[in-house]
């Protein structure tokens, strides 16, 4: 245990000096800040924030405007002719046009512009439910970013552990190389004086090997973690592969025991899983109540106005044809959807139906996120277990490969039982890394389901 300690430390000291080294708070921390998905969903709240303010404004008057303009490539209206006596009757200012003869080419060019403002009054509701609609997409968006938050920093949680665990086990493999080492040297010291065969060589060098593969297989899962927890706190693998690495922690672990378990909550009801079941009923519910205002009178007013000019006249047909029009009016509506009844019942049944599976599938999910956390604290509970019996088999492993190589000096033991017990110390060191690394991402699961 004392050289698996030293070379814990060497090796921690080593990664400091060469690269920019983080704890696995820091990593937490950069993943809030950096993570891509938590960023994404972040985006997704400002989406869901402008999606409500659009829907505000359904409260606002329906403004519109119109213009309209054309030019004709020849007069609209052409006649010649001679105005009848009958005109002087009209008016005494027509009185000399009488008998007189008149051609007409007028009228070529037209422009209108016109406003209409319609202020909606009843829409069967819709316009307050779709705005409770879409304030509940913004809490439906603020819960999905708090769970992808948990998920994240659960899969940092994980990664670092992992990693931690395959420089654990690095570490264990230098020590062992050492080990045979040393047993190489002395098996080269016995086949000099004729003790041992050419065998006992053979033996020591396959270990050898078999260790540098170990080796090979350790450095290329600690390439790739590595770089996998780099690009979940938001460091580009261009950068992790020059600057970046973790410091290695050996928390102590502590024993869950049931005054832990009551501090935390057994109660599901904090899980963003189901609080996002239960926006799902209330969108639900609030469906139902569009859908039969689809099939509601809708009741409005407005005002409308209008301007258009005509153009092209002779000056003569200016003096009685106006050129300016100018009018407005104000107006109401009423629309009744008689006939979408017919299908709208159905429709209204079908939301109610969906009503009826959003919330038998939130109570569902209640019970079953209910078992989730009783699994969390029994996994929890078990890898604590198991990390005391890998420390113990540590223990033992250890003092039977130090009982074998004294053996081996004194000729007492055979190589392979030596090779044997190194090999059952650097598993039983193995798993020990290994459960100290499930305690913790155990622990780590527990809190976030339970908390």
């Amino acid at each position: 245990m004392k050289r698996y300690t030293i070379c814990f430390y060497a090796l921690t000291m080593c990664m400091t000096l060469s690269a920019q080294t983080m704890t696995l708070e820091e990593c937490l921390e950069r993943a809030r800040e950096n993570n891509h998905e938590l960023q994404m969903a972040a985006l997704e709240i400002e989406a869901a924030s402008e999606q409500k303010s659009e829907a505000f404004t359904n409260y606002f008057p329906r403004i519109s405007a119109n213009v309209m303009a054309f030019r004709l490539f020849d007069e609209m209206v052409k006649s010649d002719g001679t105005y009848p006596q009958e005109i002087a009757a009209l008016s005494p200012q027509f009185a000399p046009l009488a008998g007189t003869p008149f051609t007409v080419s007028e009228f070529n060019r037209a422009y209108a512009v016109s406003a209409t403002l319609v202020q909606p009054l009843f829409s069967g509701g819709q316009i307050v439910n779709g705005n409770k609609l879409a304030r509940i997409q913004q809490d439906v968006a603020v819960l999905k970013q708090q769970l992808t938050t948990k998920e994240i920093l659960q899969k940092v949680t994980e990664c670092y552990w992992q990693l931690a665990q395959v420089r654990y086990n690095l570490s264990t493999l230098e020590a062992a190389e050492k080990q045979i080492e040393a047993v190489m040297a002395q098996v080269e010291l016995f086949l000099k004086a004729g003790i041992t065969t050419r065998n006992s060589v053979l033996k020591v060098r396959l270990r050898q090997q078999e260790l540098s593969s170990a080796r090979l297989k350790l450095e290329n899962a600690d390439h790739v973690l590595r770089l996998l927890l780099a690009q979940q706190i938001g460091i580009a693998p261009a950068e992790a592969e020059k600057n970046f690495d973790i410091v290695l922690e050996d928390k102590p672990l502590e024993q869950p025991i049931e005054a832990m378990k009551g501090a935390l909550s057994l109660s599901p009801d904090h899980r963003e899983e189901l609080q996002l079941l239960g926006k799902k009923v209330e969108a639900q519910a609030l469906q139902v109540k569009m859908e039969r205002g689809k099939h509601l009178p809708h009741l409005g007013i407005g005002l409308a106005g209008y301007h258009s000019g005509l153009g092209g006249f002779s000056e003569k047909a200016e003096q009685y044809l106006p050129s300016r029009l100018n009018n407005g009016l104000v107006f109401g509506t009423l629309s009744i959807p008689i006939s979408d009844w017919w299908g709208g019942i159905h429709a209204m049944k079908r939301q109610k139906i969906k009503l009826l599976q959003a919330k038998s599938e939130r109570e569902n999910a209640q019970q079953m996120l209910q078992i989730d956390i009783e699994r969390a604290w029994t996994n929890l509970q078990e890898a604590y277990k198991q990390t005391q019996i890998a420390q113990t088999c540590c223990e033992e492993a250890a003092e039977n490969l130090r009982m074998s190589n004294d053996q081996y000096r004194m000729s007492t033991c055979t190589l392979t039982d030596l090779l044997d017990a190194e090999t059952l110390n650097r598993q039983a060191q193995n798993d020990l890394a290994r459960a100290k690394a499930a305690y913790q991402i155990a622990l780590s699961d527990y809190r976030r389901k339970a908390q």
